[in-house]
């Protein structure tokens, strides 16, 4: 991986305990950063702390669930309480759906689907956003899929919210490009984080046959997508704003 130095800076990483989001922060603690993980578990909360730690990074964990507003302001409160400051952000956390025929999709999935991976992320930037401006500015990473850019069967809630999430990321870029704010979506191929490691002991079949859909023809490793989550946020992107980047082995270009 490409190395950064975030000496100084305080990055926040929401769904940190696990998958990208914990492969984000453990990233940035390496660059140099001070490290704030906010997740709904708080013993895998204290986990990733001291995994972070480990990798040489001061790092504070709030239990957070990015369906309350409450929660989402008191993870931020608690960043510039600890650290003074915020740098960057990178929004993590997510869900899937259940992957019905519309007829037979549960209306609580989709309300859950839609409220963690679509409000969740307006939550977290409503907040995000005017302690990037107090500290001079920043960068802000949602982390979306390529089904923010494609269709899939049957895959409703999730392809919905995952639009939602490349939408609302290009309209806050334009609302904050002039206070030194930059806002960009990754939109994120098959990846090898631990739900989809479950998913292939599952239903290895669907699982081969989703990866051959990438030309490339393999997963991207966790730190793959968090590498391009640390180049979104450094000085290396500073003309980057608004972007949905695709890091997904070919999959949008087929």
């Amino acid at each position: 991986m490409i190395s950064y130095d975030f000496t100084g800076r305080v990055a926040l990483v929401t769904g940190g305990t696990s998958g990208i989001g914990l492969a984000t922060a453990l990233a940035f603690a390496r660059a140099g950063a001070s490290v704030v993980v906010g997740a709904r578990s708080e013993s895998r909360g204290r986990d990733a702390r001291a995994e972070i730690e480990q990798a040489g990074g001061a790092c504070l964990f709030v239990p957070c669930d990015v369906r309350e507003e409450s929660s989402v302001a008191a993870l931020v409160e608690q960043t510039r309480a600890r650290f003074g400051r915020l740098d960057c952000a990178v929004n993590c956390a997510g869900v899937g759906d259940d992957m019905k025929p519309l007829p037979s999709a549960s209306q609580a999935v989709w309300d859950d689907v839609m409220t963690v991976n679509a409000r969740g992320v307006w939550l977290s930037m409503r907040y995000e956003l005017p302690a990037l401006v107090a500290s001079g500015g920043g960068a802000i990473v949602n982390i979306g899929s390529i089904y923010g850019l494609a269709g899939r069967a049957a895959h409703h809630a999730y392809v919905a919210s995952k639009h939602a999430v490349v939408g609302l990321t290009r309209s806050v870029a334009l609302e904050y490009a002039q206070h030194n704010v930059r806002v960009n979506v990754l939109c994120a191929g098959v990846t090898s984080t631990p739900a989809m490691q479950q998913a292939e002991r599952a239903v290895p079949d669907v699982v081969r046959a989703l990866v051959a859909e990438h030309p490339i023809g393999r997963m991207a490793s966790e730190q793959e997508i968090a590498g391009a989550a640390l180049w979104l946020c450094s000085d290396a992107s500073r003309y980057v704003t608004g972007a949905p980047l695709q890091i997904d082995g070919g999959f949008l270009a087929a």
